[in-house]
């Protein structure tokens, strides 16, 4: 009698387990997360410039004069992109942002004691960006093409106002790397590093004047962004 209610209960294991096998089977695979398509967001940071305005020969003997304006502040913005992943999780993209900057330095000029202060109205760039997906993180890297609405101001005191020494968009280039996160299928959050190079231009002010005057600018930006995938 035991060796039968042995023998039943074995063959009823067995066909319990075929059993759970064969729905494991039938059981749809949860697929790796698509970063293909198109997506927009919002982002916000942090940017520290690095400017500087030179009038050549206008220091002690005849030296260069250099003033370090280095404006700083937050900035905030949207940006639109397409990504593409290819079978080999690799992904490629564009993606294009502009931001309003709250970005400002205050300094005095070299040798003088006008107060200057500089600003950087807005920036913007137009990027490729290429990644790894590791399912629904995503790192990657980004260049392109950046631009900047510059602004120096002198600082009078006076009534006859402030002199607007410098009202320019610099052009350069952007480089940068980050890392994204899909915590649902349409919502993604990143976290992102970008240097900036916007060159430099002649000071608005001294147009057509026999002195050499020019203003570069640089920025290191951290941001963080939230972006809905169509």
């Amino acid at each position: 009698m035991k060796t039968i209610l042995l023998a039943t209960a074995f063959v009823l294991t067995s066909v319990g387990m075929a059993s759970a096998a064969d729905i494991n089977e039938t059981l749809p695979v949860a697929a790796d997360y698509d970063w293909s398509g198109l997506y927009a967001g919002v982002h916000f940071g942090y940017a520290a410039g690095n400017s500087d305005l030179l009038i050549a020969g206008s220091g002690g003997g005849g030296t260069d004069l250099i003033s370090s304006l280095d404006p700083d502040g937050f900035i905030g913005g949207i940006h639109v992109g397409f990504n593409h992943e290819m079978a080999n999780r690799f992904v490629l993209g564009a993606e294009a942002d502009i931001a309003y900057n709250d970005v400002d330095g205050l300094t005095t000029l070299a040798g003088s004691g006008t107060l200057l202060k500089s600003e950087i109205k807005w920036s913007g760039s137009a990027r490729l960006r290429a990644g790894y997906a590791f399912d629904r993180t995503l790192p990657y890297l980004t260049v392109g093409v950046a631009a900047a609405k510059y602004e120096v101001t002198g600082i009078t005191g006076t009534p006859s106002g402030n002199i607007l020494l410098h009202d320019e968009t610099h052009v350069g280039w952007t480089v940068g790397a980050g890392v994204e996160h899909a915590f649902t299928d349409k919502w993604i959050a990143r976290v992102e590093y970008r240097y900036s190079d916007f060159g430099n231009k002649d000071l608005s002010i001294a147009d057509g004047l026999a002195t050499a005057t020019n203003v570069d600018l640089k920025t290191h930006d951290l941001r963080v962004g939230l972006s809905y995938k169509f």
